[in-house]
């Protein structure tokens, strides 16, 4: 068992099957092992040989499993007793008596490259950027820019309505908070505002 002090009793049905691990085992009553069965009165008996049940040996690393089981069977006042017990033989930690400790250093903030007003078709003012070439709306419209420098509209991508309007020398594409204008050979992506 790993954790340290505190010993750990086995137990077994007096049919047979496994050896459990538990934290005492009564006189009389019933008892329970460490992975939750509860063996009834005059049906187990205390054994010397090591636990074989998987699930009691490997809670038996586990400081809280064990204090839980102490408390379910009511020897608190052991597991206290024992706590103490290791307490009074700990050392103390050394006090340190050089020279002060060196301040932490912060680590420094270093700002991020402002975004340009403009990406070649894209007007930027309320996008965020979500990757190369990517940018997402705060209505959740992605744009993908694509060519040399990725500053030619590419793609739109949006689970919504999508409305187009036909204009004189082009057209107009409104996706979520997103209008694409599309007249004479100029494109422009921005965030409409309402």
């Amino acid at each position: 068992m790993s954790v340290p002090g505190i010993r750990l009793e086995s137990v077994r049905r007096k049919s047979g099957g496994r050896t459990h691990l538990t934290p005492r085992v009564p006189k009389s009553g019933p008892v329970s092992t460490l992975c939750g069965q509860t063996l009834g009165a005059g049906s187990y008996m205390g054994v010397e040989t090591d636990a074989d049940c998987a699930n009691c040996i490997r809670r038996s690393r586990d400081a809280s499993r064990i204090s839980s089981a102490f408390f379910e069977q009511e020897e608190g006042s052991e597991l206290l007793r024992l706590s103490l017990e290791q307490a009074r033989f700990r050392k103390p930690a050394p006090r340190q008596t050089g020279p002060p400790a060196k301040p932490i250093s912060r680590p420094q903030v270093v700002p991020r490259p402002a975004t340009p007003e403009r990406v070649g078709n894209l007007l930027t003012s309320g996008f965020k950027p979500a990757g190369n070439g990517v940018w997402r709306s705060p209505a959740g419209v992605v744009v993908r820019m694509g060519g040399k420098g990725r500053e030619r509209f590419e793609e739109l991508v949006f689970e919504g309505a999508i409305l187009v309007t036909r204009l004189e020398d082009g057209m107009k594409l409104r996706a979520g908070d997103v209008e694409v204008t599309a007249a004479g050979g100029d494109v422009q992506v921005r965030i409409k505002r309402p």
